[in-house]
């Protein structure tokens, strides 16, 4: 079976999302996310959309893909009981070391392995595996081969991003810690957690420096273009027969920082293309025109908002 999942960076996000075409949406806890607090939900609000998707036959995950201090594991663990108590249907996680406690801790829940884990080739997939995780969420740098290999030497689950990128950068997502030197302060919440604002790792947000503008330099040499760390990610079409073909479990879309309304687009267009895509149609290319007007409104909003956070990196620098 294949599963639309989408983002839900508020309730009211999550919510639109599941009544116009997702069959799971994913949310972060407050401090435990990678995200602003802005586009985390509070635990009553977690509590309200499990039983909002119940009532609707949908499921919620929870992205809890943070590094957590060696003080902060019980708090942790405390955190995913609840989830699952509430009737989370699983959680994406990205330190190896906790995958192992949680799936002793509660067997029946789903266990992702957060995009965040850096996972760089089938052997991170084979270990992952054996550590007890359920899904693995394949890089956006990645693509149909990559899926193709594990699919055929590996039985874990694969979640696919709705989302490509079309020109490598130097940074792996999960991997970086740089935007933790513009802006390292924290506060201690009454759960224990000591949240890290500037390391996304850690609980806070990244400032995005990758996307700021550098220079190479070798001793007195300029290069003369300057380097791309990270790129830019687009949303995806043309993949999507292929990803179906190959039994693909979940297909997930990116955003929770985004505006609802975009979101809601980009659900209702998703829906439509893969109940295409199941129906046993694999030409897509009516679908072509809408898709890169959703591109071009997606490509504005991440320019908008990488602007925004490098502005305020270079404010405390």
């Amino acid at each position: 079976m294949s599963i639309l999942m989408a983002p839900g960076g508020s309730l009211e996000m999550a919510v639109l999302s599941l009544e116009n075409g997702a069959d799971s949406v994913y949310v972060g806890p407050r401090g435990w996310s990678r995200r602003p607090s802005s586009d985390e939900l509070d635990d009553g609000e977690i509590r309200e959309l499990i039983v909002h998707a119940q009532a609707m036959g949908k499921d919620v995950r929870i992205a809890i893909n943070v590094m957590p201090a060696p003080s902060e594991v019980d708090a942790f663990l405390a955190r995913v009981d609840d989830f699952a108590a509430w009737g989370a249907g699983g959680v994406m996680i990205c330190d190896p070391g906790l995958i192992p406690l949680v799936r002793q801790r509660c067997p029946n829940l789903d266990i992702h392995v957060s995009v965040t884990a850096g996972v760089f080739n089938i052997d991170d997939v084979r270990f992952y595996d054996a550590l007890g995780a359920d899904y693995v969420v394949l890089p956006y740098r990645w693509g149909v081969s990559e899926a193709a290999e594990i699919r055929a030497s590996s039985p874990m689950k694969l979640e696919a991003f709705m989302f490509q990128t079309t020109h490598r950068g130097r940074i792996c997502p999960g991997r970086c810690y740089s935007s933790s030197y513009f802006h390292v302060k924290h506060f201690r919440d009454d759960q224990a957690k000591d949240h890290f604002v500037g390391s996304a790792s850690r609980g806070g947000s990244c400032y995005r420096i990758c996307r700021a503008h550098w220079e190479l330099h070798a001793g007195a040499h300029l290069h003369p273009e300057a380097p791309h760390l990270k790129s830019s990610p687009e949303l995806l079409l043309w993949e999507l027969p292929e990803y179906v073909a190959m039994g693909v479990e979940r297909f997930k879309i990116p955003g929770r920082e985004r505006s609802t309304a975009l979101i809601v687009r980009i659900v209702d267009f998703y829906r439509r293309v893969l109940n295409h895509v199941l129906a046993g149609d694999t030409d897509v290319t009516s679908y072509a025109a809408e898709w890169s007007a959703l591109k071009e409104q997606w490509e504005g909003a991440r320019t908008a908002r990488d602007n925004g956070l490098v502005a305020g990196a270079e404010l405390v620098a």
